[in-house]
């Protein structure tokens, strides 16, 4: 069984820059995003909020909140 951010990183090959660059911002600062709306962790990374929720599909999560559970339970 992996780990939430190993499911990041496996995942990074098949995602867009942008949300490659979504993956970087919370492996290196996975205690700071855990508390981070999608509107801020984008605005921190540099994306819009949409492409924040996309990342969140993307690695297998149904939306948003349930990647951001996952990472506070995660802590």
């Amino acid at each position: 069984m992996t780990t939430l951010l190993e499911r990041f990183q496996a995942a990074q090959t098949r995602m867009s820059r942008n949300q490659r660059a979504i993956a970087d911002y919370i492996l290196q600062r996975p205690e700071d995003c855990a508390f981070l709306t999608a509107r801020e962790l984008g605005q921190r990374v540099g994306v819009s909020e949409s492409t924040v929720v996309r990342f969140a599909a993307a690695v297998g999560f149904p939306g948003y909140p349930d990647m951001q559970r996952a990472l506070q339970d995660s802590l």
